[in-house]
């Protein structure tokens, strides 16, 4: 089969950058902190923090909670892919801050939970089950509040690796929605109980003017490209085709196509619009160039919904969201290029070769455990060969190679001799992204020449 090439008069017009410079979000961030640090001071935060006792027990789960509701915010407007910052940083990176942010949560709201539940035991001479059942009983929206305690530990278990690993991408998806009626009930809780806003007018203004601000800002972020692919933007399913046992390309076409703008080696989350998938989304990389008639997803059967998805019928009403992802070869800036792709992170290299000159010479190097798993290999070769490139396919168990490791930097600096000179894209597996950048990190490739786009994060 011959390669899929974009011809420059189909080809679907690059994403704009964004208008944002490098320190604007941590600029907005650091100053929203002051601010509400400055409040809590004010409405004497600090003073209760320092008097001793059983006082400064009380500071302590105020000042947990105050930015566990920081965190909690930012941690929805990072996984709601606001357009302007995903374009500056990427939504891999975004999302694994909201990992960081998301984790935080988690243990100020444990520690602000123990601290306060302990504090009022000691005033009222209670142990802390007892002081848990009396703040129950005595204290509206404490009811609210332990609800929105579990949700959060739901939400932080269910992002544990060794947990999510064993739940179906549904389930994941689906207990991270409660983070919204977590954030909420907890909200409640704060505008009523917190000493820092409740009866003070300046707080009180501040934390509903950031909570409303976040939540239209998520609305306007997560609902656009729904509502336009919804209303204006008709895409649907026009073809699927088998490439390997368990993996098959869906292509997407229609009118809609005309209002996008993409680049090879980015990434739409998808909606197929039939009984039981409407309102999954599920993220998958262009497996070729975009074009105004057809986008190519390929898809592994993980049997998390994708199956379902390769045994849609054609003409059945796709919603797209996107695209994301910075990992397109506009970030080597005409420089030489090394490509490694792993698994199903293959898609997106076989992709990103169309976006390539020949005088970049490409080097790919595939890694599977079987050739059967190598996904578009006749398209990969015709496009390597027709950029005067190199591929190296590393097929087999680990045990077959040197030292049961192929990316060492002996063996990697002898495969690409140049490899110092050359930006790297990495695409794969966690474990075989970190492999390739340990190593390319001993060789001394500077971090600004590696790009990654992270699956899973």
């Amino acid at each position: 089969m011959s390669a899929r090439t974009a011809t420059t008069s189909r080809a679907l017009p690059r994403p704009q950058k964004s208008r944002l410079l490098g320190n604007d979000v941590w600029a907005v961030a650091a100053a929203i902190v002051v601010v509400t640090t400055g409040i809590w001071v004010r409405v004497g935060g600090f003073s209760q923090l320092i008097a001793g006792g059983n006082d400064t027990l009380l500071g302590l789960g105020r000042l947990a909670g105050m930015y566990a509701a920081l965190a909690a915010l930012g941690g929805l407007l990072l996984a709601a892919r606001p357009r302007s910052i995903e374009r500056k940083f990427g939504l891999d990176k975004m999302l694994g801050w909201h990992r960081v942010v998301g984790i935080t949560t988690v243990f100020l709201v444990i520690f602000h939970a123990l601290i306060d539940t302990i504090a009022w035991g000691i005033g009222a001479h209670m142990n802390p089950i007892a002081a848990l059942i009396d703040l129950i009983r005595t204290q509206q929206w404490m009811i609210a509040a332990l609800a929105a305690l579990i949700l959060f530990l739901a939400i932080g278990l269910s992002s544990w690796r060794r947990i999510r690993r064993r739940i179906a991408y549904e389930t994941w998806y689906f207990v991270h929605l409660t983070a919204y009626l977590a954030v909420i009930l907890a909200f409640g809780h704060q505008i009523t109980l917190g000493t820092d806003v409740s009866g003070r007018t300046l707080a009180l203004i501040w934390w509903i003017g950031l909570t409303v601000a976040t939540f239209v800002w998520v609305l306007m972020a997560r609902s656009g490209d729904f509502i336009r692919s919804l209303t204006r933007s008709r895409t649907m399913i026009t073809r699927i085709r088998q490439e390997a046992p368990g993996v098959g390309s869906v292509e997407i076409g229609g009118p809609g196509l005309r209002h996008l703008r993409a680049s090879a080696g980015q990434f739409f989350i998808i909606r197929v619009a039939r009984r039981g998938l409407w309102w999954q989304p599920h993220p998958f990389s262009l497996s070729a160039a975009p074009t105004r008639d057809a986008l190519r997803f390929t898809i592994k059967d993980l049997g998390d919904g994708s199956s379902d998805i390769l045994r849609t019928a054609k003409g059945t009403r796709v919603l797209l969201e996107g695209p994301y992802g910075r990992f397109t070869v506009d970030e080597a800036e005409g420089a030489r290029v090394v490509l490694f792709g792993g698994g199903v992170g293959i898609v997106p290299i076989r992709a990103l070769l169309e976006d390539i000159e020949p005088h970049q010479q490409p080097v790919v190097v595939l890694r599977c455990k079987a050739q059967d798993e190598l996904m578009h290999l006749a398209e990969i070769e015709t496009l390597v060969a027709s950029r005067k490139g190199t591929l190296h396919v590393l097929a087999g168990p680990r045990e077959w190679f040197s030292a049961g490791d192929p990316f060492r930097p002996d063996v990697l600096s002898k495969a690409v001799p140049d490899i110092r000179e050359r930006h790297s894209f990495v695409c794969g597996p966690a474990s075989f992204e970190y492999a390739i950048e340990k190593s390319l990190r001993a060789l001394k490739v500077p971090s600004k020449q590696v790009h990654r786009e992270r699956f899973g994060v």
